[in-house]
């Protein structure tokens, strides 16, 4: 109940900044007013129909590029890290591929593929595998050695390594990678949906009246804001669940 009670003063205090730059906004430049929450919320209600079907399909976009990421790049991330051959002679190949910014390959994808589904969870999926790969890659290289040797000692076999020992000390940041993604997926997903010319999501939803009725192509973000605050309050129970050590000493405080 408290987390709840935060989460609400929280949105309260931005519907209120918001409402502040709306009339701030309007005030200076009156030829190009910003909608205020009201009006946002508003459409949100009268076209609650159409933003749903827009809104399933974003999620499904943004969930299936976040599984299909988590498939591929937690276990690689996890045996370039742990595994000191494959970390000398693969490391550098991240490096260096990591830094390119994705968004580069949008047109390129859309040209070879065309604007269907899968284009759109390709290129999410592109930019969250980087992500959560490097962080599974780092947290594997940070593995306590005396873990390692205690239950190497005790006859694990590689396989009971990973999974008793690697996996659960890499978990905590292989999710906060995954909340921090969040944010880039949601990001990348727009591009992907606007830089298509017709189809279903929230990024084509708000670009086609970005220009002529603003208010609904701010109904459409805030729509887009309560999808990321969906899947981050996902991932935090989803941490609180699996690595519950890490908050037995924040409650006995």
């Amino acid at each position: 109940m408290k987390q709840v009670l935060t989460y609400v003063a929280s949105i309260v205090v931005l519907l209120f900044l918001w409402e502040m730059a709306s009339l701030a906004v309007s005030a200076f430049y009156p030829a190009t007013p910003l909608p205020g929450p009201f009006q946002a919320l508003s459409q949100v209600v009268q076209n609650a129909g159409e933003l749903q079907r827009h809104f399933l399909a974003s999620a499904a976009r943004l969930l299936a590029a976040m599984l299909i990421s988590l498939v591929i790049a937690v276990p690689l991330g996890l045996l370039i890290g742990h595994e000191r051959l494959l970390d000398r002679f693969v490391s550098p190949m991240i490096y260096i591929t990591y830094p390119i910014p994705q968004v580069a390959f949008i047109l390129f994808l859309f040209l070879l593929f065309g604007t269907g589904n899968a284009t759109k969870v390709a290129i999410v999926t592109l930019v969250l595998l980087y992500q959560i790969l490097v962080s599974a890659q780092g947290a594997a290289k940070n593995v306590s050695p005396e873990h390692l040797t205690s239950v190497r000692s005790a006859g694990a076999t590689r396989w009971q390594v990973y999974r008793h020992v690697v996996f659960p000390a890499a978990l905590p940041s292989i999710l906060t990678s995954v909340r921090v993604s969040i944010g880039l997926g949601m990001a990348f997903l727009y591009i992907a949906e606007t830089t298509a010319q017709m189809g279903t999501g929230l990024g084509t939803y708000v670009k086609s009246r970005m220009v002529f009725s603003r208010d609904q192509a701010f109904a459409g973000i805030v729509v887009m804001a309560v999808l990321g605050l969906l899947l981050y309050v996902a991932v935090e129970f989803l941490e609180r669940r699996l690595c519950r050590w890490k908050y037995t000493g924040a409650r006995s405080r």
